[in-house]
């Protein structure tokens, strides 16, 4: 799609410290380089930076100037990035997530470097846990899981509980190739994964990566 013509037109601003006010929260409205952009008036509209508004909103906004399009949240023909959109928003003390900002943070599974996901690390009293606010949203989830590379040789069992509920258990061992997996939700509003030690070994914590985390 072609962009269209571009035309300059001269208009009266009226800048009056106009307010924005987000779930009554007040926003101060900023551009992608930080620098604060005040909402004005002109000819009985009031236009306001919609960079501001759509981040206010929980949207990511992105600019295509090829098309001068602006798209507020999930941009057609791109795939989603899930660990940006809807990282885990609490997890167990060792357990740790990679959301690819950060090029040297990573887990190893089967030889390949995983740069988003969540390495999940609990022992056999001591489970580890990673909890999505899924918010009514998702019918299902979809995910691979494996062993990270280095780490201690143990079975596991991987509970799926949906709004508290235990809906799935799955038995994995160390030594199985990295499995795709996907759950069925049912619109909960929360999802916990959490990963045991299946033998009484209580010394070591194990270490699983879930990463290629999709929710539809």
């Amino acid at each position: 799609m072609a962009a269209s013509t571009v035309t300059t037109k001269m208009i009266e601003a009226n800048y009056m410290g106009i307010k924005i006010v987000v779930d009554g929260v007040e926003v101060t409205p900023k551009d992608a380089n930080g620098k604060v952009v005040e909402p004005f008036a002109s000819s009985g509209t009031t236009y306001l930076p919609v960079r501001a508004i759509g981040e206010a909103l929980g949207k990511e906004v992105t600019w295509d100037g090829s098309t001068a399009t602006v798209y507020v949240g999930e941009v057609p023909g791109q795939a989603t990035d899930w660990m940006k959109k809807l990282p885990p928003y609490q997890v167990s003390t060792n357990t740790k997530i990679f959301d690819g900002s950060d090029p040297k943070s990573y887990m190893t599974i089967s030889g390949n470097k995983i740069a988003q996901g969540v390495q999940m690390s609990g022992g056999y009293k001591n489970e580890g846990y990673a909890i999505w606010n899924t918010n009514l949203q998702y019918d299902t989830m979809t995910f691979t899981i494996g062993h990270v590379d280095g780490s201690k040789e143990y079975k596991i069992s991987l509970d799926v509980y949906l709004d508290g509920e235990l809906a799935e258990t799955y038995t994995i061992d160390w030594s199985d190739a990295p499995q795709t997996i996907t759950i069925s939700l049912d619109h909960a509003a929360n999802v916990r994964l959490e990963t045991l030690n299946v033998e009484g070994t209580s010394g070591w914590n194990h270490e699983f990566g879930i990463y290629d985390i999709s929710f539809s």
